[in-house]
């Protein structure tokens, strides 16, 4: 009835090594991706920040350059 309250015996050294393996790949698959959600998350905002930058430069292209104003010399 209570079996899960019963000791266990102890692990064999080839459970234990296996045991440790299987932590180290679900680790190592953990971080690989996250890694790859960070690198999509820096790729959008890329993305975005680069088209931002795209319609800015559009947009000074069509104003008028208020600093030729000042300028000293004749165009």
């Amino acid at each position: 009835m209570f079996e899960y309250l019963s000791p266990r015996s102890l692990a064999t050294l080839q459970e234990i090594i296996e045991y440790l393996e299987l932590q180290q790949a679900a680790q190592d698959f953990r971080l690989e991706v996250e890694h790859r959600a960070n690198l999509e998350a820096y790729y959008q905002w890329y993305d975005q920040v680069a088209a931002e930058n795209r319609r800015d430069l559009e947009q000074m292209r069509t104003e008028t350059n208020l600093l030729t104003w000042f300028s000293r010399r004749s165009i």
